[in-house]
């Protein structure tokens, strides 16, 4: 699947794990974020490839809310999303998971607004 549209872009950063040991951070300030906050989530995916990834997290105090200086040959997505912790019983692990997700802002490879 292509993912070169808000609708994709949502479908694939859901669940997206964060984090190093479910410590995430506002890209921004350095604030500890953790389960239901409500966060910016920055995504991106060159247009060779077909993996988008989740490169940045904003707290909603920094409140950023559109792609400022977008980047040639990447299609780009801002998201709202809440973090949740998502548990898997038989490795009885825990992870801490972008949920929610709400396309605010996109752009495109020639730094175009979709």
């Amino acid at each position: 699947m292509s993912v070169d549209s808000a609708p994709a872009a949502e479908q694939s950063i859901t669940g997206w794990s964060l984090g190093i040991r479910g410590t995430a951070l506002c890209q921004y300030c350095t604030k500890e974020l953790g389960e239901g906050d409500e966060v910016t989530a920055y995504a991106y995916r060159p247009v060779e490839d077909q993996l988008v990834s989740v490169a940045r997290l904003y707290c909603s105090e920094c409140n950023h809310r559109e792609i400022e200086h977008p980047a040639l040959g990447c299609y780009e997505w801002l998201a709202k999303a809440r973090l949740a912790t998502t548990s898997d019983v038989a490795y009885q692990s825990h992870e801490t998971t972008l949920t929610g997700i709400e396309i605010i802002d996109q752009s495109g490879p020639q730094g175009d607004t979709l």
